[in-house]
């Protein structure tokens, strides 16, 4: 048991460091220059799994593989064809020899090597997963989708008799579960079944909460029985005002969803949970709350970790990129928006985090 729980702080510590890192890194990282990287095996492959919609699996994010390459289908395979299979095992083998030529090294920011050799019982399962496959959701930010996502009951018949037996095997050997990414695994009926059928099966499992915020209150928490399970929350706020918020995230829930990370915040510090994360996506709409999103961080003593807006096809707001991305040089915002990111409020490292192409405009 002591050793169980020694794994789960030190993979918990890797994450914190990968957080606030993750887009330093970003910034540094060049094309094709292999000596960029630590010249040790990257864990990922050996300890962790990603399954997005459609039941396809990576072993990392997608976004940071070459070609997209997944490694199999959680709907038409099994588990554990799927995590000893070709593909992982072809990964493995390159990594052992510290070949990382099926990454995208230039946009990499999970890599975490081995400190020492990589054990040998890598193939009972991964030590950590997420599941972020299940789309719904009662949102329609404007940077990820124009509808609200509901499943079918035939979607859901789906996930609950084929996703979630081998979902539930793949959890086996985890001690860490990452929620969700994809949709809210709060507003999810089958999501919400998922996670009290995982906390069966794993009680001491450590999770990850990736949410809209809206349901992110004591009593889902407590209805779900992971209130004692939380390693640490990421929420999307990308609005440090009430009006704002209703614009991009299209409803009027700006003040309840600060409450629930008022709650978190005092989680936090009873120790409950370890960390706080508050997202902001940068664009023509929000861009001129930045300095105040630091402030709100700094208030909850969470991290406001800032992005850039990815021309997602998922909505109409991707035909309007030129318009929307102050950060690129030809806008007509730009010059101040380079403005904006020279307040010495974003060099609060406790309480923010800034994407690479931001650090660069920072310290310009």
């Amino acid at each position: 048991m002591k050793e169980n729980k020694k794994d789960i702080k030190t993979i918990f510590q890797e994450y914190k460091k990968i957080l606030l890192n993750f887009f330093t890194k970003k910034a540094s990282l060049k094309n094709n220059n292999k000596h960029n990287f630590d010249m040790r095996p990257c864990k990922m492959p050996f300890e962790r799994i990603e399954i997005y919609p459609g039941g396809i699996i990576y072993p990392c994010c997608p976004d940071f593989l070459k070609n997209r390459q997944s490694a199999g289908n959680i709907g038409t395979q099994d588990f554990e064809e799927i995590w000893n299979g070709k593909v992982f095992k072809d990964i493995r083998k390159k990594l052992k020899k510290c070949d990382f030529s099926f990454c995208r090294r230039e946009l990499c920011g999970e890599y975490v090597p081995y400190e020492g050799k990589i054990p040998k019982d890598y193939k009972k399962g991964p030590k950590e997963i997420k599941i972020s496959y299940d789309k719904e959701c009662n949102y329609k930010c404007i940077t990820c989708r124009d509808e609200i996502i509901v499943n079918s009951p035939e979607m859901t018949e789906v996930y609950n008799n084929v996703y979630l037996p081998k979902v539930l095997k793949a959890v086996n050997n985890a001690d860490i579960l990452t929620l969700a990414g994809s949709g809210d695994p709060f507003y999810s009926k089958h999501s919400r079944h998922l996670i009290k059928e995982i906390m069966k099966v794993r009680p001491n499992i450590k999770i990850r909460i990736n949410s809209n915020g809206y349901f992110l209150n004591e009593e889902m928490l407590t209805e779900l029985g992971i209130q004692n399970n939380i390693l640490g929350v990421i929420v999307s706020v990308d609005a440090a005002s009430r009006e704002t918020y209703k614009r991009i995230l299209r409803t009027d829930a700006f003040d309840r969803v600060i409450k629930n990370l008022e709650l978190m915040s005092e989680w936090k510090k009873q120790g409950k949970i370890e960390w706080i994360v508050i997202n902001f996506v940068i664009h023509l709409i929000n861009y001129k709350e930045m300095p105040e999103f630091v402030k709100l961080a700094q208030r909850l003593d969470a991290i406001a970790f800032f992005s850039t807006y990815r021309p997602w096809q998922s909505s109409e707001l991707y035909k309007k990129y030129d318009e929307m991305a102050v950060f690129e040089q030809q806008n007509e915002h730009y010059e101040e928006f380079v403005e904006i990111m020279h307040n010495p409020i974003f060099q609060d490292k406790r309480h923010c985090v800034l994407e690479g192409k931001l650090i660069k405009i920072a310290q310009s």
